[in-house]
């Protein structure tokens, strides 16, 4: 009776096994997309090359003495196609399975070289006090503020100690931001912006490695001023339950006690809600110097008006000390918006009206703008 090792093994046998490696590019192309099924087809072809290669081998040696010189030959070469297969399997599937531990790991990515941090002085260059809209009083306290980091030997000289960690806080769109660029710019500052998205990283040790290079930037570029905008995003009263975010922050806090040593050197931060930031940073040393950027007065909301309303045709009877009025308790951003709607409002009234446009901005275009602000806003 015959067995399978009585199967001749010649020249058409040879065509056949070299179809093998076709068969696995085969099925990796038609099922690209079912893994569960590739995966069942790899152990498959894995299983028929092993089982070709065991059946070569026993016919090489069950007889070897009895095959002539060429039959040994076309043995061997039915044994390429077989290595060929096994070594491309393999491969293919040693990929597969880095790539899916780098998915697991989170290293699919390439990790991203953080930018070299630079001064951003041009962007503020043309900011002074004029383009603040505050209230006198704050206005007078920056002012002071300002003159110490301009000049510290005047404060040397009254014997008194230069704020080196300022806190601006109070609500949104009241332009915190503004008065840190404001500061820079007329104190003579380089002007570092501590971007949220440039320093948290993934990779373990990259956001402390970036913050410190800010911080290296910014003293080399000494006089300077560090910038830490939404300062609770990164300085979040410590919880515990995310190790990396109490990481950073205690490293951010070493690197401004190192400003406080290094003279010409400053860090001013804002944020909406200081109850959020942690009391680590705002002990004395650090953020001490603690600043409310409220909601403008009515006097800085008449000026508010002013300005953002200077672009466009107000009919005469529109009263902007009205306005001013019935706007208590609104942030200059918001104020902004208004105004902006209220040329809309006008725009689309004009548009609804046969008659020749007049560019006009009434009071009715104010109050719909207002009502559609408090009601988005609810």
């Amino acid at each position: 009776m015959k067995t399978i090792l009585d199967l001749p093994l010649s020249i058409n046998t040879l065509l056949f096994f070299m179809l093998i490696p076709f068969l696995y590019f085969g099925y990796q192309t038609a099922y690209w997309y079912n893994r569960d099924k590739l995966r069942n087809l790899d152990f498959l072809f894995r299983l028929l090359v092993v089982g070709l290669s065991i059946l070569v081998m026993s016919k090489l040696f069950s007889a070897s003495s009895q095959w002539s010189w060429t039959e040994m030959q076309i043995i061997f070469m039915h044994l390429a196609p077989l290595l060929l297969s096994l070594l491309i399997a393999s491969n293919t599937m040693d990929k597969r399975i880095e790539r899916a531990v780098d998915k697991a790991q989170g290293r699919g990515e390439e990790k991203k070289k953080a930018p070299t941090p630079k001064a951003e002085n041009l962007s503020i260059e043309k900011l002074g006090w004029d383009d603040v809209v505050i209230n006198e009083g704050l206005k007078e306290e920056l002012l002071s503020v300002t003159e110490l980091l301009q000049d510290s030997k005047v404060a040397k000289q009254y014997g008194i100690e230069i704020p080196k960690g300022i806190l601006l806080y109070g609500p949104p769109g009241n332009g915190k931001t503004t008065v840190a660029k404001v500061i820079a710019n007329t104190a003579g500052l380089a002007f570092f912006p501590l971007r949220t998205d440039e320093i948290v990283s993934k990779w373990v040790g990259e956001s402390e490695k970036n913050l410190t290079a800010l911080f290296n930037a910014a003293k080399k570029a000494a006089p300077s001023v560090i910038f830490i905008d939404e300062v609770d995003s990164i300085g979040k009263s410590r919880s515990g339950t995310q190790a990396w975010a109490d990481n950073l922050l205690n490293h951010m806090l070493q690197l401004i006690d190192g400003v406080v040593k290094t003279e010409g050197i400053y860090v001013i931060a804002a944020t909406n809600r200081p109850d959020l930031v942690d009391d680590a940073l705002k002990r004395p040393g650090r953020l001490s110097k603690m600043i409310e950027v409220p909601l403008p007065d009515i006097g800085s909301r008449t000026k508010l008006f002013t300005l953002f309303l200077s672009k466009l045709q107000l009919a005469e009877t529109l009263d902007i000390d009205a306005l001013a009025e019935i706007t208590e308790g609104m942030s200059g951003a918001e104020l902004q918006h208004i105004c902006n709607q209220a040329g809309l409002n006008s725009f689309k009234r004009e548009s609804q009206s046969k008659g020749k446009r007049q560019y006009v901005v009434t009071f009715d275009d104010f109050d719909l703008a207002l009502r559609e602000h408090l009601l988005g806003a609810r």
